[in-house]
Parts: C-alpha cells; structure tokens; sequence
C-alpha cells in the first residue's frame, strides 16, 4: 500500500483490516513475543463487579440515618444532597396546553396532549377526564406514571389491551381526573428511538444526555412537575390534592418525583422495593433509575424516607424476580420507622401481594379515595 492510498483509509477501513486479522487465527494459536518467545501467558478475568463490591464495602453511604439524631435535620441534609447530585436543567416555561385528540368514551373522556416544558422540550400525555362531574365540582388528580412496559402511557391508560393491569385507566374509572405523562423513548416521545437500535434506549439516552451533565432522571422529574402544573390548572382538580402512582420505573419516577415536590399528598409506588447497591452488582439497572452518586450518600430506604410524613403506600408483589425478599424487607423497616419518627404511621401502609410486578390497583384505590378525600364512586 502507498502513502496516497493509505490516507484514504479511515478508522472503519482500519478495524475491518483488523478484524480481518484476527479471525485468521485459530482457537490455540500462540503468537510471539518482541523476542520470538512463543509461550502461551494464562490471561487474567479481573471482574468489575469485584471491584465495585470492594469499593462499596470500604466506602459505605456516609448519610444513613443513625439512632438519636434529630431525624428532620437528617431528612433536610439528606435532601440536600439529592438535590447537589441533579445537576442543571433547563428552565421552565409555562406549560401551554395543546390538545392532539379527543376520545368520547362509556365512562370518560381521554384527550391527548402536548405541553411545552423548557425552550427545548414539550411533554406528551393522556388527560382521562371522568364522565358525570357536577358543575362546578373539583376532583382529586392523580400523576399517573409509566414504567418500561413497551406501551408506556398507551398501556396504562388502556389505549393497547395487554396482559398489564392498566392502572391509569382504573383511577379514571373510580372517578380520580388523571394525566399520564409520556417519558423519553416511549410512545410520544420516541422520534429517536431508530437509531438506539438493539441497545438499551434509556442507557444510550442517558450516555448521550452525560455529554451535557444531565440526568435524564432530573428532566422526567422537571416533566412529571410540569404535568402537575397542567393537572392543577384544570377546572376539575383539586389542586391541594394530588396523588402520583406508578408500577416499575413508574414506581421509581414515583418515589423521586414525591420525594422532589410536596404537591403530591399521597403517593402509590409500586415495584421498586430495590437496592441500587444490589442493582450494582449485578449490572442490571437502566441508568435512569438514579442521580450519579447516590450511593456515596444512602441507597432507596433513604430516599422514600424523606417522604414522611406524607401518605405512601408502598407495594410489592410476591415472586417479583426484580426484588430480592432482603431488600424489600430492609427498606420497609426502614421506612416504617421514618413515618415513626414523624410521627405518621397512619399514613404508611405496606400491601404484599400476589400480582408479581404489577401495581395492585384493588389496594391502592382505598388508600388514595381516603387520603385524597374521594368520596364519588
């Protein structure tokens, strides 16, 4: 090859060659050395997860709780951090509501809309209106959420019929005013979702939003605000009673979107009774579960404590392969004695059911209908 040719070769030209080269050897094949040794040198496995264990384990969260602190000093600290760990965000704009389509249906209405949240952003939603309110009649409003189901709010709010329970669409139906915020890389907001190809699209989201410092956590937190302004603004709602709901990563957006704005009175997350630590270690978690660095500071008990002391019913389903029985149990102890501390415990219920990982939406109505004052069928 001369020296004109070559300048024409880029790096694809230069890893196909080397690919090329490298399948030519056979399994067992030894290459020499610089000094025409011919050994074959026994190559390390060194693990990661390895190293990640031993670094937790020397390096454990510096912010737990301990016994005989000033427990509401500890929430506001804890809190704190969170919030340093969520670096920038655009700023807010008013969200502006547009309506896409309208569906009259037997017992309600279902609109979908668009709203603008930053210069840069706008949200997609269902608005699930129920059928028969009185004039002048303001009704709780419930933040439905979403998890990783292919569907996203299409599923929830019963648009595709599938095998998951529907959980927006039985909020309406027990006469709650629901909006169900679409998240990015599901149906609304999924105009990039070609080019993920066969990756993980909340990975490749997030390693493309890192570029730029931000968590694609911290927007669907800044999208799930906006989509409590748009809920509150309507005539029907209630606005100083929301609730927020959600199974899976809905549950996760759940937690941290309760845990990031007090405009949610009581709250229903479901299938995230998980430790990150043990998420870590087995490389198993999208990368939009979590603020980076979490783990320095605390772990998932920690987080669903600072929402004491409002109402929270936290579910989980027996044979749920996603939480192991340890987790489950640590956190709920743990959380069960922050609603202690603050004098709540009436406001935390803890519901194991049969259901697998899936939001028992059979317990979590009774809860919402008396915490959030519901008192139409």
């Amino acid at each position: 090859m001369n020296e004109s040719s070559m300048q024409h070769w880029g790096r694809r030209d230069f890893m196909k060659a080397l690919g090329i080269g490298l399948a030519l050897r056979t399994p067992g094949t030894v290459l020499a050395d610089s000094e025409g040794n011919t050994s074959s040198p026994k190559m390390p496995t060194e693990s990661f997860i390895d190293f990640l264990k031993a670094y937790g384990e020397a390096c454990p969260p510096s912010l737990v709780y301990r016994d005989g602190q000033d427990f509401r000093a500890w929430q506001r600290e804890f809190r704190q951090r969170l919030e340093e760990l969520r670096g920038p965000l655009p700023d807010r704009v008013d969200p502006e509501v547009e309506v896409l389509e309208r569906v009259e249906l037997t017992d309600h209405q279902r609109l979908l809309i668009r709203f603008p949240v930053t210069r840069f952003s706008r949200a997609v939603g269902y608005l699930l209106l129920p059928n028969g309110l009185d004039r002048g009649e303001r009704r709780p409003g419930i933040i439905a959420l979403h998890g990783h189901h292919e569907g996203g709010i299409e599923t929830i709010c019963g648009v595709r019929q599938t095998d998951y329970d529907p959980y927006a669409l039985r909020a309406v139906r027990a006469g709650f005013v629901v909006l169900a915020p679409a998240w990015w890389g599901w149906p609304g907001r999924n105009g990039h979702v070609e080019r993920v190809g066969n990756r993980d699209k909340c990975n490749v989201a997030q390693m493309a939003a890192s570029m730029y410092g931000i968590h694609v956590l911290n927007l669907h937190v800044q999208d799930g605000q906006a989509a409590i302004d748009v809920l509150s603004s309507r005539p029907e709602v209630a606005p100083d009673r929301i609730g927020c709901i959600g199974n899976s990563y809905g549950g996760r957006t759940t937690m941290w979107l309760t845990v990031f704005d007090e405009r949610i009175k009581a709250c229903v997350p479901a299938g995230c009774m998980n430790h990150f630590r043990e998420r870590s270690l087995k490389l198993s978690s999208c990368a939009i579960q979590y603020f980076h660095g979490l783990l320095r500071y605390g772990d998932v008990q920690e987080v669903f404590s600072l929402i004491a002391p409002r109402a929270m019913q936290l579910q989980a389903g027996k044979g749920d392969g996603l939480i192991t029985n340890r987790d489950r149990d640590m956190i709920k102890t743990v959380v069960e004695k922050a609603y202690r501390l603050r004098k709540a415990g009436a406001k935390l219920e803890y519901v194991l059911h049969e259901k697998g990982h899936q939001l028992a939406w059979d317990s979590a109505e009774p809860f919402l209908r008396k915490h959030l004052r519901l008192t139409k069928d």
